[in-house]
C-alpha cells in the first residue's frame, strides 16, 4: 500500500517538474505568435512601411536643422524649411551633375574603338614583353608549319599546300612533308557576296518584324499605360515620404508614439527607450555619412581640378556617393575615375601625357582613402554606432551575403537598431551585456 502511494506521488512530482520546465517554452511561443502576425502585416504593407522608414530617416537627418530653426521660427515653418532644403539640395545636385554626366556619356558614345585599340596597342605589347621577360607568360611559337597561299584559280576548287619540317618540331631526321588539301568550294568572292546579301535580308526582316511588334497600337497603349503607372507610383511615393516626413520633423516624438502605441503596455517603457536610443545613434550615423560624402566629394573634386583633370566634379561626386558602400565602394569609384579620365583625354599620348595624368588621379584617390580610413570612418562608424571595427566588418559581410550592395549599405543601420533592441529587451544574456 505504501509502495503504490510512493509511486503515485513520484509520478505526480515528475509531471509537475515537466510542466515547470515547459512554462518558459510556452511563454516564448506565445510571444512569438504576435511577432509573426506583426511581421506578416508589415510584409503585406511593405510599401507603406518603406515610406514611413524613409521619412523617419529624413526626419533624423533633418532633426538638427529643425532644432536650430525652432529657436527663431515656429515648428511648422522649421519643418517646412528643412524639407525645402532637402528638395533644393536634390535639385541642385541634379542641375550640377546631370549635364556633365550626359556630356560624358556622349563623349563615350563618340569614342572611336579603332583609335582606342591603336592607342593601347603599344602599352599592351610592352606589357606582354615584360611578362615574358619575367617568365610570367610563355611566348607562343607558331613556326611548326608554313602554309602556302591559296593557289589562284577561277574554278570553284581551292587547293591548300601545307609544308611541315620535322626539324622544327623536334625531329632528328631532316625531312620535309607536303600536305595537299584539295577543297571543292565556291569562289570566295561569290560566297562572301551571297553571305552579305543573306545577312542584309535577315537584318531587314528582323527589323521589320521588331518594328511591327513594337509599333503595334496595342503594345503602344500598354507601354504608355505602364509608364503612367510607374510615374504615378513614383509621384505617390515621393509625396507620401515628404508628407510623412513633414509631420515627423514637426513633432519629433511622433514616430516613437506610433511604435509604442502598437506594443503591450508592459513593454511600452522599454520600447520607448529602444526607439529613443536607436534614433540618437542613427541620427549621428546618417549625419556622419552626409558629412563623409561631402568631404570626399570636395577633396577629390578640388584636387583633380587643381591637377587639370577634366570632369573633376563628376568624378568627385561619384566617389563620394560610392564611398557609402563599405570597402568595395572606393575601389569602384577609383576604377570609374580612371575610365572617365581615359575617355576624356583620348587625344593624349599614352606614355608622355596619359600615364602621368592617371598616376595623379591614383594618388588623389589613395590620399583620400587614407584620410577616410584614419580620420572619417573611426569617428562616423565606431563612435557614432558604438561598435568595434571588426564587428562592423563582419556585419558588412553578412549584409553583402543577404542583400548584395544594398545589404552592405544598410547593414550598419539595421545592426545598430538590433543591438539597441537586444540591449533593452535581452539585457540578462552575457552576449548582449558584453
Amino acid at each position: 500500500m505504501n509502495v503504490n502511494k510512493f509511486q503515485k506521488t513520484s509520478v505526480i512530482f515528475d509531471r509537475q517538474k515537466f510542466m515547470s520546465h515547459m512554462k518558459p517554452i510556452y511563454k516564448y511561443l506565445l510571444a512569438l505568435i504576435p511577432l509573426v502576425i506583426v511581421a506578416s502585416i508589415l510584409y503585406y504593407f511593405s510599401e507603406i512601411v518603406t515610406y514611413v522608414l524613409i521619412a523617419w530617416v529624413i526626419s533624423m537627418i533633418g532633426a538638427p536643422v529643425v532644432v536650430f530653426l525652432r529657436k527663431y521660427i515656429g515648428k511648422n515653418l522649421s519643418a517646412l524649411v528643412t524639407l525645402s532644403l532637402f528638395v533644393f539640395g536634390f535639385i541642385a545636385l541634379v542641375w550640377i551633375f546631370i549635364p556633365p554626366l550626359v556630356n560624358q556619356i556622349e563623349n563615350i558614345s563618340k569614342i572611336d574603338i579603332e583609335k582606342v585599340v591603336t592607342a593601347l596597342e603599344e602599352p599592351i605589347h610592352d606589357w606582354e614583353k615584360w611578362l615574358v621577360r619575367k617568365k610570367l607568360m610563355i611566348a607562343q611559337d607558331t613556326s611548326y608549319g608554313s602554309a602556302s597561299k591559296v593557289l589562284p584559280t577561277t574554278s570553284p576548287e581551292v587547293t591548300h599546300v601545307i609544308s611541315l619540317d620535322s626539324s622544327q618540331t623536334g625531329g632528328t631526321i631532316n625531312q620535309k612533308l607536303d600536305i595537299h588539301i584539295h577543297l571543292k568550294t565556291e569562289n570566295a568572292d561569290t560566297a562572301i557576296d551571297k553571305s552579305i546579301e543573306s545577312e542584309q535580308e535577315d537584318f531587314f526582316e528582323l527589323l521589320k518584324k521588331n518594328l511591327s511588334t513594337y509599333l503595334n497600337p496595342e503594345n503602344i497603349q500598354i507601354l504608355f499605360g505602364n509608364a503612367l503607372n510607374k510615374f504615378g507610383d513614383v509621384f505617390v511615393g515621393v509625396f507620401s515620404i515628404f508628407f510623412i516626413g513633414f509631420f515627423f520633423l514637426r513633432e519629433q516624438g511622433l514616430f516613437v508614439n506610433i511604435i509604442t502605441s502598437i506594443v503591450p503596455t508592459k513593454y511600452e517603457t522599454h520600447t520607448q527607450q529602444a526607439v529613443d536610443e536607436t534614433s540618437k545613434l542613427l541620427i549621428r550615423y546618417f549625419v556622419g555619412i552626409l558629412v563623409q560624402v561631402t568631404i570626399i566629394t570636395l577633396i577629390i573634386s578640388f584636387s583633380l581640378t587643381m591637377l587639370g583633370v577634366k570632369n573633376a566634379l563628376l568624378i568627385g561626386f561619384f566617389a563620394g556617393i560610392m564611398n557609402v558602400i563599405p570597402y568595395v565602394g572606393p575601389i569602384i569609384a577609383a576604377l570609374v575615375g580612371f575610365v572617365i579620365t581615359l575617355s576624356s583625354n583620348m587625344e593624349l599620348s599614352f606614355y608622355d601625357e596619359m600615364m602621368p595624368l592617371l598616376v595623379k588621379v591614383g594618388i588623389v584617390f589613395l590620399v583620400t582613402r587614407l584620410i577616410d580610413d584614419i580620420i572619417l570612418q573611426p569617428n562616423i562608424f565606431s563612435k557614432s554606432v558604438k561598435a568595434h571595427p571588426l564587428e562592423i566588418f563582419i556585419i558588412v559581410l553578412v549584409g553583402a551575403k543577404i542583400g548584395g550592395v544594398l545589404g552592405m549599405v544598410f547593414a550598419i543601420p539595421f545592426y545598430t537598431a538590433f543591438r539597441v533592441i537586444g540591449k533593452v529587451f535581452l539585457s540578462e544574456f552575457k552576449v548582449v551585456q558584453n
